[in-house]
Formats: structure tokens, C-alpha cells, sequence
């Protein structure tokens, strides 16, 4: 029965081997770096996250894991396969005896005359020296039984390629998210540039109109350098934004394996990102996790998987180990001959067949595999405590990002009550200034303010766009 499974087996193996090679072009996946040509230079969150999943490195790195567990579960499984070896081979002998040694006589009946031999044939033999001899064999070797390693090999290796897919699946989740937290903080750095410009440029306008009251006689020239000196803060800010920029372009470009002297050739879109921060559309947004939600989470989410199919491939490990314990039955079978002579072309082969089994108990193994089943047992309770952490994680972390997710979109209606106030105040403190009713300490004040609501505005709006995919991404409702 075994046999012809067997069989079986290696007809299914044929046919998969075949089907992969036509699958991937008869070759493996190439391990070079991939062309910085499969990035768009227009980069819009969608594109960023697609060139990731295809160029990232640990990405690649997981594929190659599950790429390995694969061919190592067709391994276990051609592993009940028979062991067929033949081998031939010739040898040539040349013997260092004298001669006389080598030479004897041989002849035939003796007739004696008189106590004298005669009419004797006399032969003379020289056995050669060198002499040609051949010999082949063919066999076979299947095992019968072996414990339940075999079976449990084969479990263990499927559970193990199992829990490296889903590991795979979490790791693009994973790079999907990271990609989206840089990519968002790209399109925030990029608007804080454009508020320290917004900034600088408020800055400069009041610079004018100080030094043009102070030509006047209006203002003393201390108001002047003062002013000067908050545009010269203003300026920095704008250097310090932008390089926050360039770093921010920089952190996502890394994630797309993206070359860095090629940084400079990409631009980002906010294209296919939903900002919609008004108070109706946050108000739709569920941030109701109960238990139930959250234990579906759990079932289904790829890491909490890779974990139980780790912990089950470690109890086949067992299984695998505890099998050593159980006799060992093994079936030969094979054909094979050998010959000898001086002349290699009149070698004559004598051929023979054989068959035979072997039984093999285990008596006695100074508790090797008993220890080693006890520390494999620890293994396994160990791996059961780490995912009792992983689900605990969980956990925190959705009510983490429902917290977060709160204190964002209350942050967005205190931003926006700040940002009118402290533009109000400002051109309110202009005015007076202008009119000669206000000083310009009030505008300094009423500046640095509006600088700092406009600064919060654009944090609170990005915050909270990232709070909603991090819930999302928390609850396993990515798809990657």
C-alpha cells in the first residue's frame, strides 16, 4: 500500500516541479536589486505602497522564507519515496609474484615402462599476471515504518510553510503601514514648509512696513533690528521645514528600495488620500471596538496565525522526535554480479538477486530523545506564552489607536478654534500697528501665535488621518 503511494507521490511531484518551472520562466526569482524604473516619479500613496510590496527588502526576505518552507515540504514528502543507487565498476590486478611462482605443470594419465614415465603430455601453465574484473549493482531500499516521523515531518513542514505565508502576509501589512505613516509625514512636513513660507513672508511684509515707518521718523531704529530679527528666526524655521522635508522624501524612498541619489527625481501626491477632517464625516467614522470585533481580529489576523501554526509545527517536531522511539522497518531489494579474468573481453558475469528486511528496536538511547521531547515541550509552552502576548498586544494596541484616534479628531476642533483666533489676533495687532495704536510687540506676540496654530493646525490634521489607518491596520482590515 505504501508503494503505491509512493508511486503517487512522485507522479504528483512530476507534475508540480513542471508546473512551477512554467510558472516562474523555468528559473527562480531574481535576487537583484530591481530597477528604480518600476517606481512612478510621481509618487501617489497607492504607488508608494505597490512599490514596496514589490522592491522592499524585508519583503523579500519573508518571500524568500515561504519559498524555502514550500520546497521543504516537497522534500518531507519525497522523502517516503524509495532509495534506488546502482553502481558499476572495473578493477585491473597486476601481481608482483615471480614467475615460477605463477607456473605449475599439468598433464594427463602416466604410463610407466619399466618405472619410467613415458608417452607423458606435459602442459605447462603460467597464470597471468594481470587480471580484469567487473562488477555491477542495482538496488532499492524503502522504509515500511518509521515511527510516524515521516507523517509528522510532513504535518510539520506544511504548518511551517502555513505560519511563513501568513508571516509574509503580515509583513506586507506591515510595510504597507510604514509606508503610509512616511508617506503622511511627507505630505505634513511638505504643508509645514509651506506655512513657514506662508510664515516667513507675514515676517518680511511687517519687516517693510517697520522700516518704511522707521525712514519716516515714525519708529525707532530699535523696532527695525527687532524686526529683522524675527524674520531671521522666520528664515531658519523655513530651512529647519524643509530639511524635515527632504527627510521625511528621503524615509519613504528607503522603504521602495529606491536608490538615494535618485531622491531628487520624486515628487508626492496627496492623490487617494481621504482628508476629510470635517466634524460630519468624523463623526461616521466607527471607533467602537468590542470584545466581539476584537476576537475576530484575533482569528484572523496573519501574525496571531503564523504563530499557531508555529506552535503547531513544533508539536509535530515532537511527533518527529517521539517517533525514534518506535521500531524502525525497512525492505532491500536489488540484482547485481561480478567476474574475473585476464582477457577484459572474456569476463564472465555472475549475476545474483536479493531481497530482505531489517527490523531495528530501540533498546536503550541514554534518554537522548526523552530529554530532547522535554525541551521541545518547553519550546512549545514558551511559543503559547508568546502568542498569549501577541493577542494581549493586540489588544492594547486597538485601544491605543482608539484613544489616539479620539484625541485626533478632538485636537482638530481645538486647532481649528486656535488657527481663526490667532489670525484674527494677528491681523487685528497689524491694524493697530498700522494705525499707529498698537506696538510691535503686540505683533510679535500675535505672529509667533498664529505661527504655532498654523504649525498645530496641519499636525492635528495629518495625526488624525494617521489614526484612522492605524486602527485599521491594527484590526487587520488591510488587505496586502
Amino acid at each position: 500500500m505504501k508503494a503505491v503511494l509512493s508511486i503517487l507521490l512522485l507522479s504528483v511531484f512530476s507534475s508540480l516541479a513542471a508546473a512551477q518551472v512554467t510558472s516562474s520562466g523555468g528559473a527562480g526569482p531574481s535576487q537583484s536589486t530591481p530597477s528604480a524604473s518600476a517606481v512612478p516619479q510621481t509618487l501617489t500613496l497607492d504607488a508608494a505602497i505597490t512599490a514596496a510590496i514589490q522592491r522592499n527588502y524585508t519583503i523579500r526576505t519573508a518571500a524568500n522564507t515561504s519559498r524555502r518552507d514550500e520546497l521543504e515540504v516537497n522534500r518531507s514528502k519525497s522523502n517516503l519515496l524509495p532509495s534506488v543507487n546502482a553502481s558499476g565498476s572495473w578493477g585491473y590486478n597486476y601481481s608482483l609474484a615471480p614467475l615460477a611462482t605463477r607456473t605449475y605443470i599439468a598433464g594427463g594419465d602416466t604410463v610407466l615402462i619399466s618405472g619410467v614415465p613415458y608417452g607423458v603430455p606435459v602442459n605447462q601453465v603460467i597464470t597471468p599476471a594481470g587480471s580484469h574484473s567487473l562488477s555491477y549493482n542495482a538496488g532499492a531500499s524503502f522504509n515500511i515504518f518509521n515511527g510516524g516521523s515521516d507523517a509528522a515531518r510532513i504535518n510539520a513542514a506544511e504548518a511551517s510553510l502555513e505560519g511563513s505565508r501568513n508571516t509574509l502576509q503580515w509583513t506586507r501589512q506591515e510595510i504597507a503601514f510604514n509606508v503610509t505613516s512616511a508617506f503622511l509625514n511627507v505630505l505634513r512636513t511638505n504643508e509645514l514648509v509651506d506655512a513657514a513660507n506662508k510664515t516667513l513672508a507675514e515676517g518680511l511684509a511687517q519687516f517693510d512696513l517697520i522700516h518704511g515707518k522707521y525712514q519716516a521718523g515714525v519708529v525707532p531704529i530699535g523696532q527695525v533690528y527687532q524686526q529683522q530679527a524675527i524674520v531671521g528666526q522666520d528664515s531658519l524655521g523655513l530651512i529647519q521645514a524643509q530639511n524635515n522635508y527632504e527627510n521625511a522624501k528621503a524615509d519613504v524612498l528607503f522603504l521602495l528600495n529606491v536608490s538615494p541619489n535618485e531622491y531628487n527625481n520624486y515628487s508626492f501626491s496627496v492623490a487617494g488620500i481621504d482628508t476629510s477632517i470635517s466634524p460630519a464625516a468624523r463623526a461616521e467614522v466607527d471607533m467602537n471596538v468590542t470584545n466581539t470585533r476584537l476576537n475576530g481580529v484575533i482569528d484572523n489576523r496573519p501574525d496571531i496565525l503564523a504563530e499557531r501554526q508555529t506552535i503547531q509545527a513544533l508539536e509535530y517536531n515532537i511527533d518527529i522526535t517521539r517517533g525514534a522511539l518506535l521500531p524502525r522497518l525497512d525492505a532491500t531489494a536489488g540484482f547485481g554480479g561480478s567476474g574475473a579474468d585476464a582477457d577484459l573481453t572474456r569476463v564472465h558475469i555472475d549475476n545474483r538477486l536479493n531481497a530482505g528486511l531489517t527490523l531495528s528496536i530501540p533498546i536503550f538511547d541514554k534518554m537522548q530523545n526523552r530529554l530532547a521531547i522535554e525541551e521541545q515541550e518547553v519550546d512549545v509552552e514558551t511559543q503559547r506564552i508568546q502568542l498569549e502576548q501577541a493577542v494581549q498586544q493586540i489588544r492594547s494596541d486597538a485601544a491605543k489607536a482608539v484613544n489616539n484616534l479620539q484625541a485626533a479628531s478632538k485636537a482638530l476642533d481645538a486647532t481649528e478654534t486656535g488657527m481663526t483666533a490667532a489670525d484674527e489676533s494677528l491681523r487685528l495687532a497689524q491694524e493697530r500697528m498700522r494705525v499707529g495704536a498698537g506696538t510691535q510687540v503686540d505683533v510679535i506676540i500675535a505672529e509667533a501665535a498664529s505661527e504655532t496654530a498654523r504649525t498645530n493646525r496641519v499636525n492635528a490634521k495629518y495625526n488624525y488621518v494617521l489614526a484612522q489607518r492605524q486602527l485599521a491596520y491594527t484590526l487587520g482590515q488591510w488587505k496586502y
